[in-house]
């Protein structure tokens, strides 16, 4: 709190005190009071007033320099209210009651919007696992009755049930960890997978595959891993040239082996490269081709966030584009990172289950000031 802003709010108190004592002193020179003792009272009275300014201006500075300093600290500044203490003069009293109720009110609304949120997730999860039924049962009848246009409406329900999957991962993307199982996994072998489920559209645009020293083992959940390498596999088809070829590398660093994603399509523009996994962003690439969603990076981005693994994109327009997955190469890795998540909640909960006592105890003095008074 600065002087000034001190001053400027008690200005009118010293006014109307200077006022004060400029009265009393015309009274006490009416009546011919000794002029010694009239300065001694002037004196008097404004050391008095001093003293009380000082005071209270000591008080409010110590106050607000620690709410400044406990602002300064937080990376999410809506958690101020909880710090704060009790003050003790009367209008922070009334400031800080007025916070709190504020404060409440707040986190009541955003636990409803949580827990709408977390129903309407729950319920587009149980959609897409209904829609998979009847397509898959659809799937199925277009496989036993093969000719041009079953094979036709195949490739379009197999598309369907690409943006299904999508949609489905998308929902899950933000409780990952509710939802997956770390153990050794085959590098090699879980790209072959990915290969294998898409298969069919691999060979009818008639892009070649390419592997080369996949013979490692890596740390990770199969599932997520699989969903990811589809997102890749799948904008390789996209946005690919005629002689397409998509190619599988493994090499390793010190920490981790890097899975290179590459291929020879139409690649990507320098101006969007940056913007390439920012949610929604379709791009000039994007623009040209009406399938284009700006999701399929995003989420892969997003997801190897959650996973502890790396993900990063190079590209030249019109040569390739390259995907670079980092996985931990031991588990203990993996684990240190996960002590570390879990000690910083753990010290996040202690914190939090500290401010509410405090807050409480807070409470409990208001109320009992109130009572006193």
């Amino acid at each position: 709190m600065k002087t000034k802003d001190f001053f400027r709010m008690e200005y009118a108190q010293i006014l109307i005190y200077i006022v004060f004592l400029g009265l009393l002193e015309v009274l006490l020179f009416i009546f011919e009071v000794n002029y010694f003792l009239m300065i001694y009272l002037l004196l008097i009275g404004l050391i008095l007033e001093g003293i009380y300014l000082c005071q209270r201006y000591m008080k409010k500075y110590r106050y607000y320099k620690k709410v400044k300093a406990k602002l300064d600290i937080l990376e999410q500044k809506c958690m101020i209210t909880e710090m704060l203490e009790l003050p003790d003069f009367a209008e922070g009293e009334f400031l800080y009651e007025i916070l709190q109720t504020c404060n409440k009110s707040m986190n009541d609304e955003i636990l409803k919007y949580k827990i709408e949120a977390a129903g309407y997730r729950e319920y587009i999860e149980m959609w897409i696992h209904e829609v998979k039924t009847p397509l898959a049962a659809t799937r199925l009848i277009l496989e036993n009755h093969p000719s041009e246009i079953t094979r036709a409406m195949d490739e379009e329900m197999q598309q369907i049930n690409y943006y299904l999957e999508q949609a489905l991962y998308y929902a899950r993307s933000n409780s990952v960890e509710k939802d997956y199982l770390v153990k050794e996994l085959s590098l090699k072998e879980v790209v072959e997978n990915a290969v294998k489920a898409n298969a069919k559209s691999l060979i009818g645009n008639k892009i070649k595959i390419k592997i080369e020293n996949l013979d490692q083992k890596i740390f990770s959940d199969e599932k997520w891993v699989l969903f990811i390498l589809n997102q890749v596999i799948s904008n390789a088809i996209k946005y690919k040239k005629e002689e397409a070829e998509i190619s599988f590398c493994a090499r390793c660093e010190k920490n981790e082996i890097l899975l290179e994603i590459r291929d020879n399509g139409i690649g990507i523009s320098p101006k969007d490269l940056p913007r390439i996994t920012d949610k929604g962003y379709t791009g000039t690439t994007g623009r040209n081709y009406q399938k284009s969603t700006g999701m399929g990076l995003y989420l892969c981005k997003k997801l190897c966030s959650k996973l502890q693994l790396s993900f990063y994109i190079e590209s030249k327009e019109e040569e390739y584009t390259k995907v670079t997955i980092g996985f931990p190469r031991n588990s203990m890795i993996f684990l240190m990172k996960n002590d570390q998540t879990g000690g910083l909640q753990c010290l996040q909960i202690i914190m939090y289950i500290h401010i509410l006592v405090k807050t409480q105890i807070s409470q409990w003095n208001l109320k009992f000031r109130k009572q006193s008074n």
